[in-house]
């Protein structure tokens, strides 16, 4: 829940604005869904008007004219807004979210002080996506004192936090993400793209093809070959050190590129961040700084090499479809040994854990890219990945373990031409199971339990999609370990079911009710 907060002196003004059209004619329902005692009972929840809305704005200021108080910006507008894909919440939740928050900061009487006249109005979806409310309070109390605004941001930002909690909100203080801004919107609308913001589409994208590179000049050679504009930041105007980068779309003939830098994107796409997953030589700094420069004059790509997949392993290409079944059940065994790494890491350390996110969102972005002709379950399991791997307030900055990497299987679904096999797509399907369930034990020892639910919902309303029709198939078998390490996250000491346990429906069944079991015993705080 994000807080937005403005003041001013015009109460008539601002309430006309909240129960009009909007800018955007975005205010489809302008109506109260709680306020002042004595607002309320006279208005209640009806639809208001400008007539009713000049009303409501003569109570709001009442005890600034009735104690005489002359006080500049005597008006305190703060907008609580939700992100696009938080669940639905009814007006009955926003009331009484509203009510809580005005308590916390110190409008309602409730710390004792004289109490503040406000409203909150409720409107609809912004144009953005967000469901918000706005409030409108009064500065002066009942009894003439003043309603001081000291700190007054910072006392919003922990209200707010303690209502995710409280009412099962997506908790922004440990993820967030940037709202469309209003121009994206114009471009996807005069470029036709309805279906998914330009933004998404290339997070997806980036996302993948730097999961896949085994350098930074590979991800430079990528990202063209998946026809995106690429565009460098050079320091001090030379060519030799590359400080950030930039993507756009192809935009139709006529139109301008809309560009977004790694970070806007998501916070783990910086050039930075980004790094830390691969090798850096003398070498391999001088071949990315030849091909950011390639890219960045719209020159070829300098070291014109096929896209690797990792350790040797390429797709045999007949007809344009992948058939090697010999490299996908090696590349398989690959993540199979990248998830026992995993299954050793610590709970507390977030960066290994946004770089495992990070893999697996590749993985499924990839995924999503060769089978999916617009944005399905894949694509919703990469973004909900990618929400760990964004993590507010944690700075990726260490090198990657590189037994951590899945290159090989996102670099293979990249190149596909076509779908991969089924028999492909069941086993990478087993791992990434196994790959959710560790991050989901995480989010659960870290007690990020909105973040556990969504991962459950994810393979039990979107994966299970996937993994209907897929068939039965061996899991690669991989060697036992040299020692006998206790897991951190505890994946190994009971398997996840995985797609191919039995046949649909009883797979998606399995599926469903073993992740809600997990949830529950999260949610009771049983360990394992």
């Amino acid at each position: 829940m994000i807080p937005n907060i403005t003041k001013g002196s015009r109460t008539v003004g601002l309430m006309k604005y909240l129960v009009g059209p909007g800018k955007r004619n975005e205010h489809t329902d302008p109506h109260l869904v709680t306020g002042s005692p004595v607002i309320m009972s006279w208005f209640d929840d009806a639809q208001i008007n400008d007539q009713s809305a000049v009303l409501v704005a003569d109570e709001i200021d009442l005890n600034k004219r009735i104690n005489d108080v002359e006080m500049d910006s005597h008006v305190w507008h703060c907008s609580l807004s939700l992100r696009a894909d938080e669940r639905p919440v009814s007006d009955r939740e926003w009331a009484d979210m509203a009510e809580k928050f005005m308590d916390d900061v110190g409008f309602t009487g409730s710390d004792g002080k004289a109490p503040c006249q406000w409203v909150a109005v409720h409107h609809g979806t912004s144009t953005a996506g967000n469901d918000h409310i706005h409030i409108v309070a009064s500065r002066v109390r009942e009894d003439g004192t003043k309603w001081s605004d000291w700190s007054d941001f910072p006392k919003a930002q922990a209200a707010a936090r303690n209502l995710e909690k409280q009412f099962g909100l997506i908790e922004l203080g440990q993820h967030s993400e940037r709202g469309l801004k209003p121009a994206e919107q114009l471009t996807d609308r005069r470029t036709g793209n309805t279906i998914e913001p330009a933004r998404h589409r290339m997070e997806r994208v980036v996302r993948a093809s730097a999961v896949a590179s085994e350098s930074e000049a590979e991800f430079v050679r990528r990202l063209r070959r998946q026809e995106l504009l690429v565009s460098a930041r050079f320091a001090d105007g030379g060519r030799s050190v590359v400080t950030g980068y930039s993507v756009a779309e192809r935009p139709p003939k006529g139109m301008d590129p809309v560009w977004f830098g790694g970070g806007k994107l998501a916070k783990d796409l910086t050039l930075p961040a980004l790094r830390t997953a691969w090798t850096d030589t003398p070498e391999a700094s001088q071949e990315a700084a030849e091909e950011w420069w390639a890219a960045k004059r719209h020159h070829r790509i300098v070291h014109n090499q096929a896209p690797d997949m990792r350790r040797g392993i390429r797709a045999s290409m007949v007809g344009g479809v992948a058939v090697d079944e010999v490299a996908t059940r090696k590349l398989a065994l690959d993540m199979a040994k990248a998830r026992r790494v995993m299954s050793q890491v610590d709970p507390s350390d977030h960066q290994t854990w946004a770089h495992v996110a990070r893999e697996a969102s590749g993985v499924f972005g990839a995924w999503s890219k060769a089978t999916e002709a617009e944005p399905g379950p894949l694509a919703h399991a990469s973004r909900v990945l990618a929400r760990s791997a964004h993590r507010s307030g944690v700075t990726i900055s260490k090198p990657v373990n590189p037994g951590l990497r899945m290159a090989g299987t996102t670099a293979f679904l990249l190149a596909a031409a076509t779908a991969p096999s089924p028999v492909a797509q069941t086993l990478i399907m087993q791992q990434m199971l196994r790959t959710i369930r560790l991050l989901h034990d995480m989010q659960a020892s870290n007690k990020e339990l909105r973040e556990a639910t969504l991962l459950t919902e994810t393979v039990r309303e979107h994966l299970s999609i996937v993994g209907a029709p897929l068939p039965e198939v061996p899991e690669p078998r991989l060697p036992a370990p040299a020692t006998t390490q206790e897991p951190a996250v505890g994946v190994e000491r009971k398997a996840v079911p995985s797609l191919t346990e039995a046949k649909p429906p009883q797979r998606v069944q399995r599926l469903s009710e073993h992740y809600e079991a997990e949830l529950h015993m999260s949610d009771q705080g049983i360990g394992r």
